[in-house]
């Protein structure tokens, strides 16, 4: 099978099918994939918690626990922002450490998340997936390396499964890492 032909089996890796996928096909998405997901009410219906800022240092997060049985795991929404009203208020990349318009600023639970993005007037904002696998905290490319993979199978399959079903962005189609 020429290369051509095994990045279009793996750009046709979806949400329905990730269970279906074979482990290289899921490697090979991730390790293509910025690590950003859109959030929208996909999130909240999966499973995923609002958790408001925690100060200066600890923004909002989205985040989901899971467990093999002998692994805990977690996926981590952190740093979410909308590029559509970044680029309307200040440009692109501005460097400005904070949202020019922060939807989730008064949420303090789920259920107030869930309204913010259940609005008629929300657009899905752009967050970074974290992934905890025990206490080592890990990004989307190093799931994706084959000796992460040999030596966590079962946890590589279950994290996999999860982000292509969040919807992680492949670095081409997301709006900061594709251009």
């Amino acid at each position: 099978m020429g290369a051509e032909e095994n990045m279009d089996i793996v750009a046709r890796i979806g949400r329905s099918d990730a269970g279906t996928s074979s482990t290289g096909a899921l490697a090979a998405h991730l390790a293509r994939a910025c690590g950003h997901v859109l959030v929208d009410a996909r999130v909240i219906r999966q499973g995923y918690r609002f958790h408001a800022e925690l100060g200066d240092e600890i923004p909002a997060f989205f985040n989901r626990r899971m467990s093999t049985g002998s692994t805990n795991l977690a996926v981590t929404l952190q740093a979410g922002f909308d590029p559509d009203a970044e680029i309307a208020a200040r440009g692109p990349f501005t460097g400005h450490s904070a949202w020019a318009v922060d939807p989730f600023s008064d949420c303090r639970s789920t259920a107030d998340a869930r309204e913010v993005i259940e609005a008629h007037d929300y657009h899905a904002s752009l967050w970074l997936a974290r992934i905890t696998v025990g206490m080592q905290m890990l990004d989307v490319h190093e799931v994706a390396d084959p000796l992460f993979i040999a030596r966590h199978p079962n946890e590589f399959r279950a994290i996999a499964e999860e982000l292509v079903s969040v919807g992680i962005l492949q670095a081409h189609a997301c709006p900061v890492c594709g251009d």
